[in-house]
């Protein structure tokens, strides 16, 4: 029963954008911790250490890895919030596919009512978007992929 509650926590976790978590049932405590890739990176349980430890160091050998994806990635400069566009009714600047050139302005970075524009490092095609419009982003969060 405690091992699927602990798989549940596991997946329900790595699909989140929680960054660490800690969990205290009963005599279980868990504390869940991972980068902002995606990937577990700190994971203890304290009780009944045979039964329960296992599983876990099993899972996290089990978690996928997350591949870098190829290009160039273009991270927040700041903590902000994202936009896409200048405005609500603008067009966003660009979109998955989109042909970027070097200094070319691909998103907005809003910090304390200062609009603060984020340029392509580089030219190429725009591979993903990774944050959606109107989050909030901290610093080095990854915004786009250009390849």
């Amino acid at each position: 029963m405690k091992i699927d509650l602990i798989k549940q926590l596991i997946t329900e976790f790595e699909d989140s954008k929680v960054f660490k978590m800690k969990v205290e049932i009963d005599d279980l405590k868990l504390e869940l911790e991972k980068e902002a890739t995606n990937q577990v990176a700190y994971v203890e349980s304290i009780p009944d250490r045979d039964i329960v430890q296992q599983p876990i160091e099993q899972k996290v050998k089990e978690t996928k890895e997350i591949q870098e994806p190829k290009g160039t990635q273009v991270s927040s400069p700041l903590v902000g919030t994202f936009y896409l566009a200048s405005s609500p009714t603008s067009e966003p600047f660009v979109q998955v596919g989109s042909q970027v050139t070097q200094g070319q302005v691909l998103c907005i970075v809003e910090a304390m009512k200062v609009m603060n524009e984020i340029k392509s490092p580089v030219d190429g095609t725009v591979t993903s978007i990774c944050v959606k419009n109107e989050e909030t982003v901290e610093f080095g969060t990854v915004l786009m992929t250009i390849a």
